[in-house]
């Protein structure tokens, strides 16, 4: 199902470990290195935009 959001690399998101960025894309997972340098993956629907954060 598709959440209608779009992931770019480098774009910031929110994950459910904390603040990220995408660092890849791949179909409907998102690799995503955290604020503390650990690197996951998730599906897109687990991710929240945050670009516009300070």
């Amino acid at each position: 199902m598709e959440s209608g959001v779009k992931f770019v690399k480098g774009q910031k998101v929110l994950a459910p470990e904390g603040e990220g960025s995408v660092i890849e894309v791949n179909g409907g997972e998102v690799k995503v290195k955290l604020s503390n340098g650990e690197v996951k993956s998730y599906q897109g629907t687990d991710l929240e935009d945050d670009s516009d954060a300070g």
